[in-house]
C-alpha cells in the first residue's frame, strides 16, 4: 500500500487528501501552524484550479455555489 505524508493544510494540500482518500491511498497531514488560520487562505480561483476541479468532477458544484470577488476600491492621498 502506498502512504504519503502532505505537509500543509492549505487549500492545495487538503483538495489532494481527498483526492487521494478517494482513491484508497494511506495518508497524513502535517500543519507547522499551531492554530487554526483565522482569515482566508484561499480568496479566489486560478484557471489551474478551476482545470483540477473539472478533472475531479466537482467544477459544477463549485461554480453554483461560488460568487464574484467583490469590487475593491483603492484611496491615495486621499482620494
Amino acid at each position: 500500500m502506498t502512504h504519503v505524508l502532505i505537509v500543509g493544510s492549505g487549500p492545495t494540500g487538503l483538495t489532494l487528501a481527498i483526492e487521494l482518500a478517494r482513491r484508497g491511498v494511506d495518508l497524513r497531514i502535517v500543519e507547522k501552524s499551531p492554530v487554526h488560520p483565522e482569515g482566508v487562505r484561499g480568496k479566489g480561483l486560478q484557471p489551474r484550479t478551476l482545470e483540477v476541479f473539472h478533472d475531479m468532477g466537482v467544477i459544477d458544484e463549485i461554480m453554483a455555489t461560488g460568487a464574484a470577488y467583490p469590487p475593491l476600491r483603492s484611496y491615495k492621498d486621499g482620494r
